[in-house]
C-alpha cells in the first residue's frame, strides 16, 4: 500500500494566545534501565477476563506481585542477567517497578535479575523480571508448532499496551533492529507468549509475514454458533471459516515501535484486535485469532529528518467513542497523524486521514491519553483515550511534554525539572504514560543523571497537568514519598500520648492512635477499644434516626472532668440510645492504597453481580469542595486518606484539625494543623500489608 491520503480529517492544531506553561518537578523512581524504552503502569484488569478468572493468574496481581495493578512495566534493551533465549536477536526484557519504591529512595536497578534475594527487601522486589529474550519467555514454551517458536516475548522491545479489558499485555519488538522483521506478542502473566493461543501458526507472538492472516470468516457468527464454547470451537471454525488472503495488505516487515489495543474485532469473534506502527511508516491491524492485516501503507508517519534516525518509539493512541481514531506519533514530519476507522464486519479500514501539526511540536515520539480508559469492560486500556479525554505529547527534541485537545488545540507546555540536574535537555526523553487515576505521568529517558554514575536509563514520575494546574495528589504524594521523615514524624505522632495540654478531649475513646491500632498499625480484638456507634430506632416503625448530642454518633468513653481538667472519667451514654453497635479498630495496614483506587474503578462496580444485590457509589465534598466517591469512614462519607486521618483525631481523640469536616464538639478550638495530619498519612502510606506479615 502506499500512505495513506490526508483527507476527511484534515485537523491542523494551533496555539492559543495565552498558553499555560508550567515546570514539573520530577521524582526518580529507578535508575539503571538501559535501552529503556516503552513504559506502562498496570492498572486493573476487569472481571470476566482470562486474568481475574484465573486463580493462578490472579494471584500474579496481588500487591507486590509483578502485575500488582499499581506496578509499572518498562521496556529495556538488556535481558539484565538471563541468559538469551537465541543470539540472532537483540536482548531485552520487560521490567516490573514498583515506583512506591524501597526504604532507600530511588531504585537502583540490579543488572542481574535472575537471582534476587527478596529478603534484602523484607518482602517483594521493588524490580522484578517479567520477561525477556530468554529461554523460559520463548514462544515454543506453550507453542512449539508455531512459525514464530523461536521467537520471545521481549526482544528488542519498544511499547507496551495492555488490555486491560479482557486479555493480557502486549509488546512492540524490534528483535532485527528496525529494517529488520518486526514483532508483537501477546504475554501471560509468567512472562512467556500466549499459552492455549486461538492462532495455530503464532501462538503468543506475530512477526514478519509468517503470520499473515490466513483465514476470515464467512459470516458473522448467529444461532448457535455464536454461542458458549461453539463460538469459537473448531465446529465453528469449520464451518463458518474459509482460507483466506489478506483483507488488506501490510505486515511486519520492518520494526515494531509502537502498538495500541482497538478492542474486540469486528468480525463478532470477541478475539482482541491491535494496531501496530513499524519503522517503514506502516500501520497494521493485529487479530489475535487470524493474523496481521494491513492498515496503512509505509510512510503514513516518518520515523525522523535524517535516514536512518531511531525515534526509539512511536507513540499511538486510539479514541473510542463516539468516533474511531487512531493517533499516531509523526517525528520526522513534527505532527501527530490521524486515522479515521471503520470497519467492515471483518477487519478495520481506514475512513479517512488528518494531522495534528503544532509550532511547539519538537520531534514528538509518544502520546498518551490524559484520562486512560480503565471503567469500560471492553475497550479498557492505557492507551485508549477515556470519553472527551485530552492527550499528551513527548516531544524528544527539547524534552517538554504538551497536553492538547483532541481537535488539536494546545492547552498547556510543561518542561521537566530533575533533581541535581534542573530542566531535562533535548534527545533525552523517551517515552510517556499516564496512571490509572490521571494524576501523574510516568516518563522514561536515556542517559545517567547525577549522583548515579554508570547507571544509564530512567523511570520519573512527574504530576500530570492541564491548563488550570498541576495535579496536587500526586505532588503531595511525591512530596511524602520524597521526603522520609515526614512519615517518621507521623510514626511518633501515632505512639504519642496527647493529654489536654496537647488537645485531648473533651471526649476521647483512647489517649493515643497506638492504643487501638497497636503494632503500630494493626487491630485490636480488645473489646475496651472498640468504637461504640450508636443510634435511636422508634419500636414502632423500625427507623433508625441520629441522635442529637455532643456525645453521638460515636460514642466516646472518657471525657475530661468538666470538660477540660486534667483527671478522666467515664463518658455516658446519652439516653435516647437504644441501638448501640461495637466497631472493631481495623488494621491499617495497606489502607491508604484505597485512596489509590480511581473512582471509575469503583463505579464500574456498581452494577448487579447476578444475585440481584447491587452496591452504590455515595458521592462526597473533599476538603477543598470538589465532588468523589467515598472511600473511607462508617459509610464511606469520607474522601481521601488525610480527612480520615483528621475524622480519627476529631472522634477518637476529640483534636479537632483543620483538614477534617466534622467536630467533636462545636466548642472545640482547631488544635492540629494540617501538617500533623500529612505526616500520619505520609506514615500510613508506608504501612504495607507486607510489612505486617514481618511483626
Amino acid at each position: 500500500m502506499t500512505a495513506v491520503s490526508f483527507i476527511l480529517l484534515s485537523t491542523v492544531g494551533f496555539t492559543s494566545d495565552h498558553i499555560s506553561a508550567w515546570r514539573l518537578g520530577a521524582r526518580i523512581v529507578a535508575v539503571g534501565l538501559p535501552g529503556v524504552a516503552g513504559v506502562r503502569e498496570v492498572g486493573r484488569f476487569h472481571n470476566g477476563g482470562p486474568i481475574p478468572g484465573n486463580p493462578e493468574f490472579l494471584l500474579t496481581t496481588r500487591e507486590g506481585r509483578v502485575l500488582d495493578p499499581l506496578r509499572v512495566l518498562v521496556a529495556v534493551g538488556s535481558n539484565f542477567g538471563a541468559p538469551p533465549g537465541d543470539l540472532l536477536f537483540k536482548p531485552g526484557a520487560i521490567l516490573s517497578i514498583d515506583p512506591r519504591g524501597d526504604k532507600s529512595g530511588t531504585i537502583l536497578v540490579p543488572q542481574d535479575l535472575t537471582d534476587q534475594d527478596l529478603a534484602d527487601y523484607g518482602g517483594p522486589s521493588p524490580v522484578q523480571l517479567y520477561t525477556a529474550q530468554s529461554e523460559p519467555f520463548l514462544n515454543r514454551r506453550y507453542n512449539g508448532q508455531a512459525r514464530t517458536a523461536r521467537l520471545a516475548a521481549a526482544s528488542g522491545p519498544r511499547y507496551i499496551s495492555i488490555n486491560n479489558a479482557f486479555g493480557r499485555p502486549w509488546i512492540a519488538n524490534a528483535p532485527n533492529g528496525l529494517a529488520g522483521e518486526g514483532s508483537v506478542t501477546v504475554v501471560d502473566p509468567d512472562g512467556a507468549p500466549l499459552d492455549n493461543a486461538p492462532s495455530r501458526e503464532a501462538g503468543g507472538v506475530f512477526a514478519g509475514r509468517s503470520t499473515d492472516r490466513k483465514q476470515a470468516q464467512i459470516a458473522q457468527p448467529t444461532g448457535w454458533l455464536a454461542r458458549g464454547w461453539l463460538a469459537n470451537g473448531w465446529l465453528a471454525k469449520r464451518l463458518n471459516y474459509r482460507a483466506s488472503g489478506q483483507l488488506t495488505p501490510g505486515g511486519l516487515q520492518t520494526g515494531a515501535l509502537g502498538t495500541a489495543f482497538l478492542g474486540p474485532s469486528p468480525d463478532g469473534s470477541g478475539f482482541a484486535v491491535f494496531a501496530a506502527v513499524t519503522a517503514d511508516g506502516s500501520v497494521v491491524q493485529i487479530h489475535v485469532q487470524d493474523g496481521v492485516d494491513g492498515l496503512a501503507g509505509p510512510g503514513t508517519v516518518s520515523m525522523g529528518r535524517n535516514s536512518g534516525d531511531d525515534p526509539g518509539v512511536i507513540g499511538i493512541a486510539f479514541k473510542w467513542n463516539p468516533d474511531r481514531v487512531l493517533y499516531i506519533a509523526d517525528p520526522g514530519r513534527d505532527r501527530l497523524v490521524l486515522l479515521k476507522l471503520q470497519d467492515d464486519r471483518r477487519h478495520f479500514t481506514v475512513a479517512g486521514a488528518g494531522m495534528v501539526s503544532l509550532p511547539e511540536f519538537d520531534r514528538p515520539v509518544d502520546i498518551a491519553a490524559a484520562v486512560p480508559e480503565i471503567a469500560n469492560p471492553h475497550f479498557s486500556s492505557h492507551t485508549t483515550l477515556a470519553g472527551g479525554s485530552d492527550l499528551f505529547v513527548a516531544n524528544r527534541g527539547d524534552g517538554s511534554l504538551l497536553r492538547i485537545s483532541q481537535d488539536g488545540r494546545l492547552l498547556a507546555r510543561a518542561t521537566i525539572d530533575i533533581p541535581g540536574l534542573g530542566p531535562l535537555g533535548g534527545d533525552r526523553l523517551r517515552a510517556i504514560a499516564t496512571s490509572a487515576d490521571a494524576q501523574r505521568i510516568w516518563i522514561t529517558i536515556g542517559g545517567e543523571l547525577p549522583g548515579f554514575p554508570g547507571r544509564d536509563g530512567a523511570l520519573l514520575e512527574v504530576p500530570a497537568f492541564d491548563e488550570h494546574g498541576v495535579s496536587a495528589t500526586a505532588q503531595q504524594t511525591q512530596n511524602a514519598a520524597a521526603n522520609p521523615d515526614l512519615a517518621a514524624r507521623g510514626r511518633e505522632l501515632f505512639q504519642t500520648d496527647f493529654t489536654p495540654r496537647t488537645g485531648l478531649g473533651p471526649l476521647f475513646n483512647a489517649t493515643s492512635c497506638l492504643s487501638c491500632h497497636p503494632g503500630p498499625g494493626g487491630a485490636s480484638a480488645d473489646e475496651n477499644r472498640f468504637a461504640r456507634r450508636i443510634a435511636h430506632m422508634d419500636p414502632g416503625s423500625g427507623r433508625t434516626v441520629p441522635i442529637d448530642h455532643p456525645n453521638s454518633p460515636v460514642a466516646r468513653r472518657y471525657m475530661l472532668r468538666d470538660g477540660a481538667g486534667i483527671a478522666a472519667e467515664p463518658a455516658a451514654l446519652p439516653q435516647q440510645a437504644n441501638v448501640i453497635s461495637l466497631r472493631m479498630p481495623p488494621s491499617l495496614y495497606g489502607v491508604a492504597g484505597i485512596d489509590d483506587i480511581p473512582d471509575s474503578v469503583i463505579e464500574a462496580q456498581a452494577v448487579s453481580k447476578g444475585d440481584g444485590i447491587k452496591g452504590r457509589p455515595h458521592y462526597v465534598l473533599d476538603a477543598n469542595g470538589a465532588t468523589r466517591v467515598g472511600r473511607y469512614g462508617w459509610k464511606a462519607d469520607i474522601a481521601v486518606l488525610e480527612e480520615m486521618v483528621a475524622d480519627a483525631f476529631t472522634r477518637e481523640l476529640g483534636i479537632t484539625s483543620v483538614v477534617s469536616g466534622h467536630s467533636g464538639t462545636d466548642t472545640q478550638p482547631v488544635e492540629q494543623g494540617s501538617g500533623e495530619i500529612e505526616a500520619v498519612a505520609a506514615y500510613l502510606r508506608m504501612l504495607t500489608p507486607a510489612e505486617e506479615a514481618r511483626r
